[in-house]
């Protein structure tokens, strides 16, 4: 929102004594913000303070509407003064000149005038200054026709009283300039996708992890938590037993669950890093899920009564969670297929009165990727009791997996299945009879779900019943979908307090988008690489920033989006683009939440010795303690292997003068510690 009560703060007073509202959200180093704002905390309490101070937002700029376009995309704005024609920048060159000459000729402008004219005009529609250094500005001189630059040049050494320029050599000067900036500030990317981080190491799984203790067994494979030797990152690892006669999986299956997760980059979907081979197995390398599966949270209130019932708000957040993680898959074009309580994590421990807990969707071990304009599949898969009426008449569409949530929801509430045969079986019935029987009352449109006392005790409020029935309704044509559902009133009832995107995240991305194509790579890869920063608690208030944004619920924020909040936090127009353009690392138009996370954790993790250490080993697979160029392509380079090479040398230059003798961790270490500039906190303010 714009108003200042929209940025609420924590409640804390800042630790200077002013008896001011602290800062809202997280600093640069994304930690929460312990002052109320820039001027207190420099001066301890005894400069007074700025006008962002606590969060409050200073009154909006308005613009004149003969500026809007510019304001409104900066970087089309720019090449469109860049174009052949060149009316445009004729006339923007003609404003600035008349400007600068006023009280002259008119038709001449003086040398010393030149660069203070062009500095605070020429980039001003857009928020911006040139700026330029003095090596800058004689490069941008070179790009003049031969005669104008000596002739300028001449004039310039001489500083005679009355040397002057005509208009024509000034515009050259203009469109100079601005072809420099935007070469500075859109640069050529070099494509990264993160699914393409996930690849088959070469090494055994036990030289690079040590194993601990066994979390799981399933059908196909063992669970153990595992943790990274070199540099200590915890994770998980699936040990899945290839197929020999009926047990066992076949390894191509294997590999397409590993391609699906690598795929699909969402804040509630379980991340995979890497996988190993040997003749018997293949081992998934996961982030791990320190809250145990869902189904443990169910059986610890409704079978183990250890703990008291959980609140309907934890039931609310899970549910929404999942519809978002859902909505992002389907978007993806992919249908999950064997949702159920099993198959979604708690990312950590949830304590009895705990309202909200992190979620990840796992197991793509059935998960369908359907072709571009398929509507259903007619691919049998699942778990019985979570199986939709249209999955037996082999008519699987995405809402097949709505109906799976729905009786994941009534698990939550009752403990119970809402479809189920007589358990313990009659007398005289087998397991045959039963699955029949279940699959029946799935099917029958005149059986509704059990009835159940929790239902109707007040446990849930009448939203929730309401929403239970819908994601239930056995005609898939009139269930909801999952962006549908997530527009459901029970949502809204409980609405969390969210996350301002703060002053110190907002300075982290714009850090990242001032760093060279490479580094912004390699931060990429930490961002996918690491599990999270020192403090947990940061990580998830990025989610919640991520999700609050994403307003359309598919689980990546637009650039338009992006765009508004990043201009109602001050940032200018001209520095929001510059955001915008540098966090979308593949082109996509949209930003990934691995994309959000690299630029804005750059600033945290650059110094962290662990997480860089786990990146170079990302490269330093045959552990000789160096990187090449060929292993920064192996990684980076896949389906942009052309412009990778064409510009990787250019780039890495600031990594090492040798690079034929390798990237050593020192080298590597150094490149990512260097120092990056941002907007000062008082420019900006946080945005609910």
């Amino acid at each position: 929102g714009d108003s200042a009560s929209s940025v609420t703060s924590s409640g804390l007073l800042c630790k200077w004594g002013c008896g001011r509202p602290v800062q809202p959200g997280l600093t640069r180093g994304m930690k929460p913000f312990d002052t109320c704002c820039k001027r207190c905390s420099t001066t301890k309490g005894t400069g007074g303070h700025d006008d962002n101070c606590g969060g409050t937002l200073p009154a909006r700029v308005t613009v004149s509407p003969s500026l809007s376009e510019a304001l409104e995309n900066p970087k089309e704005w720019i090449r469109g003064l860049l174009d052949a024609e060149g009316s445009r920048l004729q006339r923007h060159a003609e404003r600035i000149f008349a400007c600068a000459c006023s009280g002259s000729d008119g038709d001449r402008l003086k040398t010393e005038d030149v660069w203070p004219a062009l500095d605070s005009k020429l980039l001003e529609p857009v928020g911006g200054k040139l700026n330029l250094s003095e090596a800058e500005r004689a490069d941008v001189v070179k790009g003049l026709v031969h005669h104008r630059r000596s002739w300028f040049h001449h004039h310039k050494s001489e500083k005679k009283e009355g040397d002057d320029i005509d208009f024509e050599t000034f515009k050259e000067i203009c469109k100079s300039a601005l072809t420099k900036m935007y070469q500075h500030w859109f640069p050529l990317k070099l494509p990264t996708k993160t699914q393409h981080f996930v690849r088959k190491n070469p090494l055994k799984v036990d030289e690079v992890y040590t194993f601990g203790a066994q979390l799981g067994e399933g059908s196909f494979g063992i669970v153990h938590s595992v943790t990274h030797k070199v540099s200590g990152e915890q994770r998980v690892c699936k040990r899945i037993c290839k197929q020999k006669g009926r047990e066992g999986m076949k390894v191509e299956e294997i590999l397409q669950e590993i391609d699906s997760m690598a795929m699909l980059d969402h804040p509630n979907i379980i991340k995979v890093y890497e996988y190993f081979e040997d003749r018997d197995s293949i081992f998934q390398i996961m982030e791990p899920c320190r809250g145990g599966e869902l189904q443990h949270t169910i059986d610890a209130v409704f079978r183990k009564k250890k703990q008291p019932m959980y609140s309907e708000a934890f039931m609310c957040d899970v549910t929404k969670q999942t519809l978002r993680a859902l909505a992002f898959i389907h978007g993806e074009r992919f249908l999950h297929k064997d949702l159920k309580p099993q198959n979604i994590m708690l990312a950590d421990k949830a304590e009895p009165g705990d309202n909200t807990a992190t979620i990840k969707v796992i197991d793509f071990g059935l998960a369908e990727l359907f072709s571009k304009d398929q509507k259903v599949s007619n691919q049998f898969g699942g778990t019985l009791l979570y199986m939709a009426p249209e999955v037996f008449r082999l008519e699987l569409t995405m809402k097949s997996d709505i109906w799976s949530l729905g009786v994941i929801l009534y698990n939550l509430v009752t403990g119970d299945y809402p479809f189920m045969a007589t358990w313990p079986l009659p007398p005289g019935k087998d397991m045959d009879w039963w699955q029949s029987e279940v699959s029946r009352v799935i099917q029958d449109p005149e059986i509704s779900f059990k009835p159940n006392k929790k239902l109707t005790d007040g446990t849930i409020t009448k939203e929730c019943f309401d929403l239970l029935q819908l994601m239930m309704t056995k005609d898939p044509q009139k269930r909801p979908l999952a962006e549908e559902c997530l527009e459901h009133a029970w949502f809204k009832k409980f609405d969390q307090h969210l996350p301002p995107l703060s002053v110190g995240v907002t300075q982290c991305l714009e850090a990242y988008s001032v760093m060279p194509e490479l580094k912004k790579s390699f931060f990429l890869l930490i961002a996918h690489q690491s599990t999270a920063p020192a403090q947990a608690a940061a990580l998830q208030e990025l989610r919640a920033i991520f999700t609050h944004f994403d307003v359309r619920n598919r689980g990546a924020l637009s650039e338009d989006n992006l765009r508004e909040v990043l201009q109602k936090s001050g940032m200018s127009p001209i520095k929001t683009e510059r955001i915008v353009y540098a966090l979308d690392r593949d082109d996509s138009g949209l930003v990934s939440w691995t994309e959000f996370s690299a630029a804005a954790l750059c600033i945290s993790v650059c110094h962290s010795e662990r997480l860089l250490s786990a990146a170079f080993h990302v490269f330093d697979t045959d552990m000789d303690h160096k990187v090449y160029d060929k292993d920064l392509l192996a990684v980076f380079s896949k389906g942009s292997l052309g412009v990778w090479k064409d510009h990787l040398a250019d780039e890495a230059a600031s990594l090492s003068d040798r690079p034929r003798a390798g990237y050593t961790m020192e080298h590597f270490t150094k490149y990512m510690g260097s120092y990056i500039a941002t907007s000062g906190g008082d420019q900006l303010r946080a945005v609910g």
